[in-house]
């Protein structure tokens, strides 16, 4: 397109401003879904701690009297709303003030002006004309006590203020008529009439003196306790906790952000996804044959795929490892080979993390002797006789699982020797099909490093909730540096599944 011109010359464009970035939801959502252990653990101490410090707390006690305003609603006075509203804001004022208080504490034993400050408090209620007195105390009666003393006060102050008032525009009223007295005349008739109307209207008002202001309902000991209130404490103290607790885990997703699903980490490690694992609850202790029928489909599209890949050999030596630990490699190859050996394959499972072994716990095998001694007697000048170790049989019998061994001191220096070359050619010379070592995690450790090099294919597990875009980076780092090729990826723990990969 072309650009606009003003008098043939092109005219100046202001850039247009970029489109907002939409806000990761899901990858927030995950992030939550994820930390719900570190949720748990911050909100019920803080919820607990809430509870207990309400527990802990001496208890104060809260009484109301009422005080009714009687006269701002005479219709007969014709007071407008704000008047109204103003004389209820003053009396409310008053109430409180200094002299008032310090009337009301000659009436309650023990209290002074500046405990009554602190325990005394009005409000109006905006549905009538009444105004709440409240008062705090530790027991219930001596809340009610302080109560109904700072309500009678300040009513009894009003009346004896409003009758000197009257009195003295009597007084007033009566000086004027005295000095009316032996004029004669329509006008001071009329004056003299006046001033007698208006001194029989203070009268009447001074006979009725004090209905404006009345206590309405006396205040009486509360049977509960104000504060305080450990259940609704502890309420607040839940919601306020699931809001630091959700800020805490939002920051970390911020400053540590995950891998936001499979497709962006078969992107950050350069490999296909051969099949995903979907996230299943078992409880604890469970055995690799307890597989759902949605997992044991899961590592049937893992076989076949592995299947594919291989090099079509009589045997198949694959490293099953992860970037770090606690992925799930360890699952990965117990139930790769309980599906194997099931489609009569013979497998043979090594455990070859001799640091942090799991495999034999899985199928209830010794730990010993095993994959060390194997090394060490190799090292040692014989390791004759090392498959007859496998001490579990499963199914046909066609699965067999050699442990990790007692753990020697240095299991990289035991890794790195020509002992390791001495058991890959027995392995070669066995009847296995498949030899699948679960080996450690590639990063910090060179234990499967080694391993890496002298096996068929390099299987890596991963969890994507678990694993962050640096993460991912450095291990295609190092799998570049060890030219090494995986396989690919087997991804555990994946929620909302609806497919598998299988690639060609």
């Amino acid at each position: 397109m072309m650009a606009p011109q003003v008098n043939g010359l092109p005219a100046y464009t202001a850039p247009s401003l970029p489109p907002d970035q939409p806000v990761e939801t899901g990858r927030y959502l995950d992030a939550l879904r994820r930390s719900k252990l570190l949720i748990v653990l911050i909100v019920v101490p803080l919820t607990a701690a809430v509870l207990l410090v309400s527990l802990m707390l001496p208890k104060t006690y809260r009484a109301t009297s009422k005080v009714v305003v009687a006269g701002v609603s005479d219709p007969l006075q014709n007071r407008d709303v704000e008047t109204i509203e103003r004389r209820l804001a003053t009396i409310d004022a008053l109430i409180t003030t200094r002299e008032t208080l310090r009337r009301a504490a000659r009436r309650v034993r023990g209290e002074t002006v500046t405990t009554l400050d602190e325990s005394v408090s009005s409000s109006v209620d905006p549905a009538a004309n009444i105004i709440n007195i409240s008062a705090t105390h530790e027991t219930p009666r001596g809340a009610a006590r302080i109560a109904n003393a700072v309500a009678t006060t300040f009513v009894n102050a009003e009346r004896r203020a409003e009758r000197r008032r009257l009195n003295r525009a009597r007084a007033t009223l009566k000086q004027d008529l005295a000095a009316l007295e032996g004029r004669r005349g329509e006008q001071a008739a009329s004056e003299r009439a006046d001033i007698r109307a208006q001194i029989r209207d203070l009268n009447l008002n001074a006979a009725g003196t004090g209905t404006e202001l009345a206590v309405a309902e006396a205040a009486q000991p509360p049977t509960q306790a104000y504060t305080p209130r450990p259940l609704r404490n502890a309420a607040f103290g839940f919601f306020a906790a699931i809001f630091i607790a959700t800020l805490v885990v939002l920051a970390r997703a911020q400053l540590k952000p995950r891998v936001s699903g499979t497709r962006e980490l078969s992107r950050l490690l350069e490999l296909p996804v051969l099949a995903e694992v979907p996230h299943v609850r078992r409880p604890m202790g469970h055995r690799p044959q307890a597989l759902s029928a949605v997992e044991y489909e899961a590592y049937q599209t893992l076989a076949a795929s592995l299947r594919r890949r291989l090099p079509a050999t009589s045997q198949r030596t694959i490293l099953v490892t992860s970037a770090l630990r606690g992925e799930g490699k360890t699952e990965v190859t117990a139930a790769l080979g309980l599906v194997l050996s099931q489609a009569m394959h013979r497998t043979w499972l090594v455990s070859a993390d001799m640091r942090r072994p799991k495999l034999h716990e899985l199928f209830d095998v010794e730990q010993t002797p095993g994959l060390s001694e194997v090394l060490v007697g190799a090292r040692n000048g014989g390791s004759r006789g090392i498959f007859q170790l496998s001490a579990a049989r499963t199914g046909t019998g066609s699965l067999h699982v050699l442990a990790s061994g007692q753990t020697p001191p240095d299991p990289a220096q035991l890794l790195a020797s020509d002992a390791l070359d001495g058991f890959f050619e027995e392995v070669q010379e066995s009847e296995y099909d498949y030899v699948l070592l679960d080996g450690p995690p590639l990063l910090g450790l060179v234990d499967s490093q080694v391993l890496a090099q002298r096996v068929d294919g390099v299987l890596l597990v991963c969890r994507p909730d678990r694993l962050t875009p640096e993460t991912a980076l450095a291990t295609r780092e190092l799998l570049d540096r060890l030219d090494v090729q995986p396989l690919g990826l087997a991804l555990v723990g994946v929620r909302g599944l609806s497919h598998f990969y299988l690639p060609g």
